[in-house]
């Protein structure tokens, strides 16, 4: 028992160091944060002293170095977008996150009860083929890609959903159907075969 555990561990430290790498050198091929974070018509001498002042002209290896110091010191630095500490910033959308998580849960278990529920007395019906291919789009639907062609429908085009922001039910209902997708789908292909 001791031996597996200790073999778990040692991937799982082999997974987190990996996904570590992976994290900062993909974050690194975005482009120059300074024309991330800068307004448009920001200088070029603007953009020289941002990258500076957070260390983005030295070399990527010593910007991987560092990274590794800190977190090892468990600093997670300073959110450049609101220049306020990380673990701050993420600590303060905690609340507002289990909300969302928790009421997103929470709706696809009782739909997926209900729709499989239901798909599972009709086998062979129209009602349990649509059941059955919308559960699966729905298990198989990338979150980031459904995310983002909601926000080009529903807010860009169409106008009709707030891109981001918590302020009104409106602000709930686009994050919430889009982190119903999966929980949902595969909910309901394991209550409809019981």
């Amino acid at each position: 028992m001791l031996r597996y555990i200790s073999r778990r561990t040692a991937h799982s430290l082999i997974a987190l160091v990996g996904l570590l790498v992976l994290v900062f050198f993909l974050s690194r091929l975005t482009g120059d944060p300074a024309y991330l974070y800068l307004p448009l018509d920001a200088t070029e001498a603007q953009r020289q002293a941002f990258n500076q002042m957070n260390g983005f002209d030295d070399p990527i290896i010593v910007q991987f170095l560092r990274y590794l110091g800190d977190l090892a010191r468990l600093d997670f630095g300073m959110s450049l977008s609101r220049n306020v500490p990380a673990m701050g910033a993420a600590l303060e959308a905690f609340p507002q996150t289990l909300k969302l998580a928790a009421i997103a849960m929470g709706l696809s278990f009782a739909l997926a009860v209900l729709v499989g529920s239901l798909a599972a007395a009709r086998p062979g019906s129209i009602f349990e083929r649509l059941a059955t291919t919308s559960s699966l789009a729905g298990a198989s639907a990338p979150d980031f890609w459904v995310a983002i062609v909601a926000i080009l429908v529903f807010s860009v085009s169409l106008g009709l959903l707030p891109t981001s922001g918590t302020g009104s039910a409106l602000h709930w209902v686009m994050p919430i159907a889009v982190l119903m997708l999966r929980p949902f789908g595969l909910l309901t292909q394991v209550v409809r075969g019981s």
